[in-house]
């Protein structure tokens, strides 16, 4: 149930995300790349196959906010037959080249056997790449692996660091980290104080925000 949940999640996210990469990408100056641009006015005009030809072209140059919308497209079915394959191997394209946005979405796919079977070793991997990045919505993905035990042992306190850390970065309605932290059950009073004392810590930590959570597992 709570892998159908993610998975919702992450659909309104990717669409949300789309709209800000063609928004931010507008209200600049115009990329160096054509077909990415192109791609963008087909997106505008909703010629949704004519901007997935596009984004395709840009992504083989790679170029990788194409990279990045074509995987979006191939995962949820936009002016191409869905493939969540494809989306998978775009996303790790958009992702190696350093995309939170498509770290994240990667996490999401692998966590839920999307495109390849269920691998919560790779999800965790790039879940901590956004996290890094400060994606709230990977951190609190992150916890959530911990609360479960999926791929990881369970360590409640960590997990709940980890949502408490979620909410300070990412405070929007979308994120569901304040929800789940509520659903957690087994939860004493002194392991809600070592998870906020290490939450402190993640957010005053500096650029990598998990080099405080591997110091507290390593204990």
């Amino acid at each position: 149930m709570k892998k159908i949940n993610h998975q919702l999640f992450h659909l309104f996210l990717c669409f949300f995300v789309f709209i800000i990469v063609t928004s931010s990408a507008i209200g600049q100056a115009k990329d160096n790349n054509k077909n990415f641009n192109a791609g963008l006015a087909a997106y505008e005009a909703n010629n949704l196959p004519q901007a997935y030809q596009k984004f395709l072209l840009g992504a083989k140059e790679g170029h990788l906010n194409s990279q990045y919308n074509l995987a979006l497209m191939y995962e949820n079915g936009i002016g191409v037959k869905k493939n969540e394959k494809e989306a998978l191997a775009w996303y790790t394209k958009a992702s190696t080249a350093g995309s939170s946005a498509a770290q994240y979405n990667l996490g999401v796919l692998y966590e839920n056997g999307k495109g390849a079977p269920v691998n919560f070793a790779k999800a965790n991997y790039w879940y901590r790449k956004a996290a890094v990045q400060n994606d709230g919505l990977a951190i609190g993905n992150l916890g959530m692996l911990y609360i479960r035990g999926d791929g990881v042992k369970v360590n409640k306190t960590a997990g709940v660091a980890l949502l408490l850390l979620s909410i300070q970065i990412d405070p929007s309605p979308e994120n569901t980290a304040k929800q789940n932290i509520t659903k957690t059950s087994g939860l004493t009073k002194n392991m809600i104080t070592d998870a906020q004392a290490l939450s402190d810590k993640m957010f005053n930590a500096g650029k990598n925000k998990l080099v405080p959570l591997d110091q507290f597992l390593k204990k």
